[in-house]
């Protein structure tokens, strides 16, 4: 999974070639995986609790040899795992039985992916179907649940990384040194690493996007490298509406942060 990552994070920076072709194909049986709503709620389930496939089957009220398929395609795409342990109590008692794990943190890969695929699918020439990575996303939304709104990370320690953004207010800056650990997503604001040293600290907030349903904006809240809306400076404090696959810059340089606006079209539901 690490590697597929890895190189869809590579080649997210370039168009895709004739010699992608076998990637791509491989892209494309991973979305398939991803497109079927069974398996969707069948991850949502393991991020709960392990299970075997016959407890997964009485969860969902899907056949057993249906989950069972389910189940080896999941575990094709890298997305569970499984040991052996005791399957659920029959009337015939307890029998050894496969118990299903998530890998650690699953859901958000799933948006991750999805979110890279899609910045890749808009760039001219690409190979893979945006139509195909837009209706999977829109599933994936509803079956998995997340905001409105995602950003994709562009440059610097985070790129590639996708993340959610919870309805209402959201600060963004540079976590201070010696913070701790930084986080993806929180209440209410957004801390990156302290590599990004030309972006405004977080206790004085580089600048503040308001996401809801019917549109984000973002504002520059006086940063000394200013934000930069697909190129064109923001005034500072003055709130501008930003739309899906639009590129701010918070600072400019090696040392800045580039957040590109992904609209998740099919959302209904808050941030996981």
């Amino acid at each position: 999974m690490q590697e597929r990552d890895k190189k869809v994070r590579e080649i997210g920076k370039t168009i895709l070639s004739a010699d992608d072709h076998g990637f791509i194909e491989e892209l494309c049986e991973y979305m398939d995986v991803l497109s079927n709503s069974t398996r969707l709620r069948i991850l949502v389930l393991l991020e709960k609790e392990p299970m075997d496939a016959r407890t997964i089957s009485a969860r969902t009220e899907v056949s057993y040899e249906t989950i069972k398929k389910h189940l080896e395609q999941l575990l094709h795409s890298g997305l569970i795992t499984r040991r052996p342990g005791l399957g659920r109590e029959t009337s015939k008692g307890i029998h050894p039985a496969w118990v299903y794990y998530p890998v650690p943190g699953v859901l958000e890969w799933v948006h991750h992916d999805l979110g890279v695929l899609a910045a890749i699918s808009r760039y001219p020439g690409g190979q893979l179907p945006a139509e195909k990575v837009s209706r999977i996303q829109q599933k994936v939304t509803l079956e998995l649940g997340c905001g409105p709104w995602a950003l994709l990370l562009e440059g610097g320690e985070w790129d590639g990384h996708v993340l959610s953004l919870p309805p209402g207010r959201t600060a963004i800056g540079r976590a201070e040194e010696g913070q701790g650990e930084v986080s993806l997503k929180g209440n209410g604001s957004l801390s990156l690493p302290p590599s990004y040293r030309s972006v405004s600290r977080i206790s004085r907030p580089h600048a503040v996007i308001e996401a809801g349903p019917k549109g984000c904006s973002i504002e520059d809240r006086g940063s000394t490298g200013g934000t930069f809306l697909n190129g064109r400076k923001v005034r500072p404090f003055e709130s501008v509406p930003v739309r899906d696959g639009d590129m701010v810059s918070l600072s400019r340089g090696d040392f800045g942060a580039t957040l590109v606006f992904v609209r998740n079209t099919g959302s209904s539901t808050g941030v996981r």
